[in-house]
């Protein structure tokens, strides 16, 4: 049936304020009267698949139980990579329309033709080519939606009179998008935006002879493609069509409506005014003026009514010229009272006061709770702080697919993969709850226990063989860890040499390291179909385009390649709570409606630039500029404020530093003034709840007294020190045993540090015989050593070959002289007061006279003369001790010096020099060595009388002066009781 050209449009408005899927759902019940058959003759067509779900939620909801439901029909949102309903894409038609080319293929080709032509002028990586493939696929999708041909696109003069890297981007884009379509042609495939307008061409037909007994809705749609544009005009003007809008403002005075400037399919070289598509109504007067429907031709749709901060909504939203006029008007127009306001300290608060702010909610009966946040981070936060109450709600907006706990899993082998396999990485893929889940969990997990154990401290190499070596190095008493690494390590070994060939040989090992590890469950729920699905999609694609041997691009190619794809939560939250995203908020609304995330790069998100094309050639052409993504944002907030109630919530922090208030709220302050109602009674709940019941007691200074029999310990001549100025971390250290876990692969520190060059001067002394030139040799090989830390290469090995090479030289000089060396990293043991002391000898040389040079090495600065005088650097005298009773293998005579040998920056000499604790600028009493070592015999003597044959307690931080011993702090609970720290009881300080 020809359209009837006397009809006037049917076009209605659901104000701000109404839920547009109830008032469509009254809508289509009133139009049908209730009739079952109407309802279920009438075809619905929405915006996307989330909207479908909603409408049919909504039907749910209000119909009467045994409603046929309407068809309805999602027409395709780009942006959502959703395809046309079924109902607009048939198996069968006229006329054969080619389908849709798969959106990886489209990506790795039209990667491909970046490459080939972007190479020409510079050279760009895998990881970069995919990037601007896919920027350059959005362009494209925005070309076909504008209708923008290709031939007006060439013809650009104005490309002329642009920057040289424009002019060099635009000159490919001549290149690349006819080859780009020349592919397609060659397939025979369509892209996805082309083809979702040749099908509305063919909707746009069929309508034209649809007869008056048809009803057609078309509710909730915004975008203003002008292909959609067109449908949503011919539905206007049939008898039996309607379309419905949301958010229009009808009391919108007309110079400011028409300030939006003339927007029309006619004109796409329109300049837009400065500002204009940040305007929240912005892209309803583009779909309006594209439709040929003048807005007074809209009207609101049946039994609803415009709610009354309607206007103060529309006036924070004007145009930056019309906030003049603010001043003009009386303060009892700038009110709205049913929006609160929250400022936190930092995301985490504002997370647990979202939480306080929807569990107190649920006490009113009947009221539906939405948080709405472009944030997915802490909608995500707000779900587990739900959690503390057994509520359980999904963010509709989904989770990304690399999120997912099997996203994650292939994540970890990947950047396993691209890393080599260090410790960190197996680590990670060996404690996934995914790896050998079910029977048998538990065995494993005792294995991936011991290998943590293993692999704690700087690593000494790097690969799978590394930790196979440190396993072996290492005793346990986990006998069975070196076979089961052997099985552990057989799985993951195909991915080794695999990462370093290919890209697609990569991820084919990924793939099947993750099914033998899982069993096959990886591929299992609704995450792993919808991986497994992606995951076979880019299998089945050439993947040649993206290279081999970077094995450390790996983790980013397959992040660039899974792209948005996302997974929907299933069915089960609570049914009068959410979580939307933007785009769910558009179909939904509720009764409290909780606006969170309002700082700037967040709410409004900001589109990132156009790579390729300059934004002189985008507004020439009527392409949408960075502004459109702000105002669809202040359309969404606008939307939202409409609610009955209303908390806008933001963080003056979040995990990349301080926050700036989105334009949105300081508008908002700017026009509210001190009427904007400010909310402190959140914040103050969110304070106090994970804050105990009562106050808790500070803990004392700890002194413990251990038993007699558990003070009786063998001493090293290192423990000393400690055991005089901190006797409580000798306590947990020696007598209860609490050994210090480093992190897995931590970074290398004066311990590590000094072990190592104690390793290289223990084999130069007993392999070398102390040849300068051999020395020379072992530090400079240290700078070719792969198998050490970059970091103690890159930084360290520099000083440490020059403290050696300054060792070497000193060693030649002593030896020229006449001092010959003993013995080096020797171990000696004696008993004083019937206790057991060990310890080791860095070095003893002899001097011409006999006597013997007690030498400790320090890669840092030696102990201070202060330190050495109060009795607690007793290291050296207490070797010296060992070497006089004869307690040293090779070692006889009597000590006549001692000496500090520091690696440590000397002004005048610059690396290296030599301190001795007998100086006579330490003290007159020490600078004898028969009075150093009695002196040293006298403190440990009085030590071990204290603390391991006496009774005296082991106090925390008896000299904190001399205590510089911080591994055992939170256990002796230190801030609570030193009057030096700061005190924080979680009541304030």
């Amino acid at each position: 049936m020809p359209e009837a050209k006397s009809l006037r449009a049917r076009v209605f408005n659901v104000p701000f304020g109404h839920d547009i899927c109830d008032a469509t759902v009254a809508f289509v019940l009133g139009e049908a009267e209730n009739r079952v058959t109407s309802v279920a003759e009438t075809t619905l067509f929405l915006p996307n698949n989330r909207a479908v779900k909603a409408m049919t939620e909504a039907f749910v909801r209000i119909a009467a139980p045994g409603l046929l439901l309407p068809r309805m029909v999602a027409i395709g949102d780009l942006a959502l990579d959703e395809a046309v309903g079924p109902i607009l894409d048939p198996l069968q038609g006229d006329a054969v329309i080619w389908p849709a080319i798969n959106p990886v293929k489209r990506l790795l080709i039209m990667a491909e033709l970046v490459v080939k032509h972007r190479n020409m002028a510079q050279q760009v990586s895998a990881t970069e080519a995919l990037q601007l493939a896919r920027k350059l696929n959005e362009l494209i999708d925005e070309l076909e939606i504008e209708n923008v041909p290709f031939k007006q696109f060439s013809e650009i003069s104005v490309a002329a009179e642009l920057a040289g890297h424009w002019q060099q981007s635009y000159g490919q884009l001549m290149d690349i998008i006819p080859g780009y379509y020349e592919r397609l042609d060659q397939l025979e495939l369509l892209g996805p935006s082309d083809r979702r307008n040749a099908l509305l061409a063919r909707l746009d037909e069929r309508l034209k002879v649809a007869t008056p007994n048809e009803r057609f809705v078309a509710a909730g749609i915004t975008t203003a493609a002008p292909a959609i544009a067109r449908i949503l005009r011919r539905i206007s003007k049939l008898a039996g069509g309607s379309v419905i809008l949301h958010g229009v403002d009808l009391d919108m005075p007309d110079a400011q409506w028409e300030a939006l400037g003339p927007q029309t399919s006619t004109e796409p070289a329109a300049r837009t005014g400065r500002n204009q598509e940040a305007h929240p109504q912005f892209h309803l007067k583009l779909l309006l003026d594209r439709m040929g429907i003048a807005r007074d031709e809209v009207q609101i749709a049946p039994d609803l009514t415009v709610d009354r901060h309607n206007t103060q909504v529309a006036d924070i939203f004007c145009l930056p010229p019309d906030t003049t006029k603010w001043r003009e008007l009386p303060r009892t127009h700038k009110q709205l009272s049913n929006v609160q306001l929250v400022e936190t300290v930092d995301s985490s608060e504002e997370a647990r006061v979202i939480a306080i702010a929807m569990r107190g909610a649920l006490e009113v009966p009947g009221q539906r709770t939405a948080l709405v946040t472009p944030d997915r981070e802490l909608a995500t936060r707000v779900a587990a702080q739900l959690r503390r109450w057994s509520i359980g709600v999904d963010d509709s907006a989904g989770i990304a697919a690399l999120q997912t706990p099997p996203g994650k899993l292939l994540m970890a082998i990947a950047e396993a993969a691209a890393d080599n396999f260090s410790p960190v990485s197996v680590l990670a893929i060996a404690k996934h709850p995914l790896v050998h889940a079910g029977e048998g969990r538990l065995e494993w997990l005792e294995h991936v226990r011991a290998l943590d154990m293993r692999l704690r401290g700087p690593s000494r190499g790097i690969g799978l063989a590394a930790i196979a070596t440190a396993i072996r190095k290492k005793t346990s008493d986990d006998d069975a860890l070196e076979p089961w690494w052997q099985i552990f390590s057989d799985i993951l070994m195909p991915l080794q040499a695999a990462a370093g060939q290919s890209f697609a040989a990569a991820m084919a090992s990924i793939q099947h390291v993750a099914d033998v590890l899982t069993a096959g469950n990886i591929w299992k729920g609704s995450a792993g179909r919808e991986i497994v699905t992606l995951w076979d999609e880019i299998g089945a694609c050439d993947l040649s385009v993206i290279g081999s041997g970077d094995r450390a691009a790996i983790p980013a190619l397959l992040a660039e390649l899974f792209g948005n794809r996302v997974v929907r939560p299933p069915y089960g939250g609570h049914p009068r709570l959410a979580i939307y995203g933007l785009l769910e908020a558009r179909m939904q609304q509720a009764d409290f409606v909780i606006c969170a995330g309002l700082n700037e790069t967040t709410w409004p998100q900001f589109a990132q630039p156009d790579p390729w094309l300059a934004p002189a050639i985008r507004r020439h052409l009527g392409l949408a500029t960075l502004d459109r993504n702000i105002g669809l944002s202040a359309h969404d907030l606008a939307t939202a404020l409409g609610a009955a109630r209303v908390l806008l919530t933001r963080s003056r922090r979040d995990r990349g530093g301080p926050t700036v208030a989105s334009r949105f709220v300081l508008r908002m302050k700017a026009f509210l003034g001190e009427d904007l109602i400010v909310d402190t009674a959140y914040a103050k709940l969110a304070a106090r709840i994970d804050l105990p019941t009562q106050k808790v007691p500070l803990a004392s200074r700890p002194e413990p007294r251990p038993s007699a029999d558990h003070r009786r310990v063998v001493l090293s001549v290192t423990d000393f020190d400690q055991l005089k100025s901190d006797p409580f971390s000798f306590y947990a250290k020696r007598i209860l045993g609490l050994r210090i876990l480093e992190p897995v692969n931590a970074d290398p520190g004066y311990a590590w540090r000094g072990t190592l060059v104690h390793d290289v001067l223990e084999l130069w002394f007993k392999e070398d015989d102390c040849a300068p030139e051999a020395l020379l040799a072992r530090a400079e090989s240290l700078l070719t050593n792969t198998a050490l830390d970059p970091t103690l290469r890159a930084l360290w090995q520099p000083r440490i070959a020059a403290g050696l090479r300054w060792i070497a030289e000193e060693t030649q000089r002593m030896h020229n002289d006449g001092r010959r060396f003993l013995v080096a990293e020797e171990t000696g043991r004696m008993e004083l007061l019937g206790v057991k002391i060990k310890g080791r000898a860095d070095r003893i040389d002899c001097l011409p006279d006999d006597r013997l040079v007690i030498v400790d090495y320090k890669t840092g600065v030696p102990p201070k003369p202060k330190q050495i005088n109060a009795g607690f650097a007793l290291q050296l005298g207490l070797i010296g001790l060992m070497a006089e009773a004869g307690s040293i293998e090779k070692v006889a005579g009597k000590p006549g010096r001692f000496e500090y040998w520091s690696l440590a920056k000397n002004k005048a000499r610059g690396v290296g020099f030599i301190a001795s604790p007998n100086a006579k600028k330490s003290s007159d009493r020490l600078s004898d060595p028969d009075d150093f070592l009695a002196f040293v015999r006298t403190q440990a003597a009085e030590a071990i009388r204290n603390w391991i044959v006496g009774d005296a307690a082991f106090v925390a931080k008896l000299h904190p002066d001399f205590a510089n011993y911080e591994d055992y702090n939170h256990l002796m609970r230190l801030q609570e009781w030193d009057g030096r720290q700061p005190i924080d009881d979680g009541h304030g300080t």
